[in-house]
């Protein structure tokens, strides 16, 4: 009887040791998954930064019309304003509009326009000299770069209404609407929203560019969907090259806007706010009137 009694203590003890280690193996099995979880989704984690970081470092696309953010106008072969298209944007010297057309005359001028759609005072540029501005680069007797930026969205009631304004006009630019950027820059401006204001809406943009002749269907055609110029527009399309842009213009030292340059120089503000001041130094930059020719 007692060797009975020690079986089945023994038995029981060692029953009691088996579901012990089985327990023990589960809590260390589930210890490993749980581990291994982890692990992938560390590594998951480590691999979307990874990716992030690499597509944040890679430069915006841009309008295939630009460089460095800006449009340079010019006369074209029919006379009208017309687009010079980069010959090279992998190759542009620092500061310097690169063509591959345009009709300009060899000692033409060059206007730089750095401007941010909500700017009042960048309006106030446009409406004083921007008939001026047209009628000599028709003449060929300068060209004009335009460095849209977005500085003041902030100014717009949550709208972004300087990065929206500056990404529609990229939009008309890549499909294509050489003669027609005039006037969608100044059907923008002449509708520009009030500062602290709720801005401007898409339909309202899509209606400035259609009024200035822009095809709304058109295809784009930097971007690799290619939308047409009414999605690149509802879709900021080219937003992250507009901020790119932005921070290079400010890395230039754009401490605000309008910036106004005539063959590299800074125009002080009661100069290109004065049409006939400004006409001046447009005209002795050509040479047409004594004073500074450009070299």
């Amino acid at each position: 009887m007692a060797k009975d009694q020690v079986e089945r203590r023994q038995a029981a003890r060692e029953k009691a040791r088996q579901i012990a280690q089985a327990q023990a193996n589960r809590e260390k099995r589930a210890k490993t998954i749980l581990w291994s979880g982890i692990g992938v989704v560390v590594v998951a984690v480590i691999a979307v930064i990874v990716v992030l970081i690499v597509q944040s470092s890679r430069p915006a696309v841009g309008p295939v019309s630009m460089v460095n953010g800006a449009v340079t106008l010019t006369k074209g072969d029919d006379g009208a304003v017309a687009v010079a298209h980069p010959s090279d944007k992998e190759n542009v010297p620092e500061g310097l509009p690169a063509y591959n057309t345009g009709k300009q005359k060899d000692d033409a001028a060059h206007v730089d326009v750095y401007l941010d759609f909500q700017c009042p005072a960048c309006k106030n540029f446009e409406d004083a000299n921007g008939a001026s501005l047209a009628k000599l680069m028709e003449s060929g007797d300068i060209t004009v770069t335009y460095h849209p930026v977005s500085i003041l969205d902030g100014a717009s009631g949550g709208n972004r209404f300087s990065t929206r304004a500056a990404n529609a006009f990229m939009c008309a630019a890549d499909a294509k609407n050489d003669d027609k950027l005039v006037g969608v820059l100044q059907g923008i401006f002449s509708q520009q929203p009030e500062e602290g204001g709720n801005g401007m809406e898409d339909d309202q943009l899509l209606d400035i560019l259609k009024k200035a002749g822009v095809d709304l269907d058109a295809k784009t055609t930097a971007l690799e969907e290619q939308p047409s110029v009414r999605d690149c527009v509802t879709n900021t399309s080219f937003e992250k090259y507009v901020q790119q842009s932005t921070k290079v213009a400010q890395d230039k030292d754009l401490s605000g806007t309008p910036r106004i340059q005539v063959n590299g120089k800074d125009i002080e503000p009661k100069v290109w706010s004065n049409p006939q001041a400004f006409g001046r130094t447009l005209l002795e930059a050509t040479g047409q009137i004594g004073g500074e020719k450009k070299n």
